[in-house]
């Protein structure tokens, strides 16, 4: 199904309303190796059915940042009625690629693997992240599952997200070959590890059968680009994917971050996830 772009002038939602009595479990080890391979569960009031969840990934340039930074947003997704898995991952630069990637994947495998206890439904799990976490939510839609990026965790290898909502996510490392953050993160420059480069792109995987993708982003951005998205929704279009894509008028990355430091990311974010997982519930 073709994907198109939307404004969010004009644009209204209705996903206003959810659970309000959310549950918080900290400091859950998903990889006992290592000190910040943890995440905490927000879990909505307990149902008949098993729930719909969602990886929430932060940003900070894969060298900086917290779960704390993104708890509302994981709150949020609970308050709606998804299991949210807030994540931790290593940073640069023990983080460096595949190394963050591979403990996101090692999180989704924990997550699915220990679906009935936490009382989710193992093929409805979706990713979001803004900034660096955009870039590792569309890995997890895309590169889950191959070889590059297996994680050699106790609960092994898994397949790709349900679906995936990527804030202004990096989509192909190559486009950003003079930026310390993907130096640092990738292992080098551009000349001096082109293949890495394109290892650690989510463009590189794109193939049929893709999970739904829903892009945010400014159209203002200094840091990443809005035709990084463009063209990550044109390549999943090319295969069948279905994507939105949200353009903020005005909207920047970080000190010019303007209008899209509003809510209505999350809210668009949790509507797409309804009409992709079913909803929260």
């Amino acid at each position: 199904m073709p994907g198109f772009s939307f404004s969010l002038l004009g644009l209204c939602t209705g996903v206003l309303t959810g659970c309000s009595d959310v549950v918080v479990e900290s400091d859950v080890s998903y990889d006992p190796r290592f000190a910040a391979a943890k995440l905490d569960i927000y879990s909505p009031p307990a149902g008949d059915v098993a729930r719909p969840a969602v990886l929430v990934i932060h940003g900070g340039g894969w060298k900086q940042g917290s779960r704390a930074d993104i708890a509302d947003h994981a709150r949020r997704f609970a308050e709606a009625g998804y299991v949210a898995f807030n994540v931790d991952y290593r940073l640069t630069p023990s983080g460096q690629f595949p190394n963050a990637v591979q403990d996101c994947v090692c999180a989704l495998a924990y997550v699915r693997a220990n679906a009935a206890e936490l009382g989710i439904d193992p093929d409805r799990v979706a990713t979001y992240g803004y900034s660096a976490g955009g870039h590792l939510a569309s890995m997890l839609g895309v590169a889950a599952g191959q070889d590059a990026v297996a994680p050699d965790c106790e609960w092994g290898d898994t397949g790709p997200a349900n679906a995936v909502v990527s804030g202004a996510g990096p989509q192909d490392m190559g486009m950003l070959p003079e930026v310390d953050a993907v130096v640092d993160f990738v292992g080098g420059t551009r000349a001096a590890v082109p293949e890495l480069y394109a290892a650690a792109s989510p463009i590189s995987y794109v193939a049929e059968g893709a999970p739904p993708t829903l892009f945010i982003t400014g159209d203002a951005d200094w840091f990443v680009d809005i035709e990084q998205s463009r063209m990550m929704q044109r390549a999943l279009d090319a295969v069948g994917v279905e994507t939105r894509l949200l353009s903020i008028p005005g909207g920047g990355h970080l000190l010019n971050r303007g209008p899209s430091g509003t809510s209505w990311d999350i809210e668009l974010s949790i509507d797409f996830l309804d009409r992709n997982l079913g909803g929260g519930q």
